[in-house]
């Protein structure tokens, strides 16, 4: 997917999990880029709408990791357990 809003700007997190809901109809409980932690739905309220806001980078920046073109994501769709998200596909996102 390519992670660019109609605006022209980087999307945030909650552009990409609307864009999943969307296009698969996905619900994404976690979303993750390697160890990174970009969203996880059982986090209090104040952390996860600082999560929903923030653009994908910014959360990488933040997290020490170098600027990236490509990163690969990973999810957890509601209901799923552990094994099904082993088996899920990665989502990869081109960022402008």
């Amino acid at each position: 997917m390519r992670a660019v809003s109609a605006d022209g700007k980087e999307m945030t997190v909650q552009d990409v999990l609307d864009w999943l809901q969307r296009t698969y109809g996905w619900t994404v409980t976690v979303l993750l880029h390697g160890y990174t932690i970009l969203y996880n739905s059982e986090e209090d309220e104040e952390p996860r709408t600082r999560q929903l806001a923030q653009r994908l980078s910014e959360i990488l920046n933040d997290a020490g990791e170098p600027r990236q073109r490509e990163l690969e994501l990973t999810y957890v769709c509601e209901g799923e357990d552990a094994e099904a998200q082993e088996a899920s596909p990665l989502l990869i996102c081109s960022l402008p």
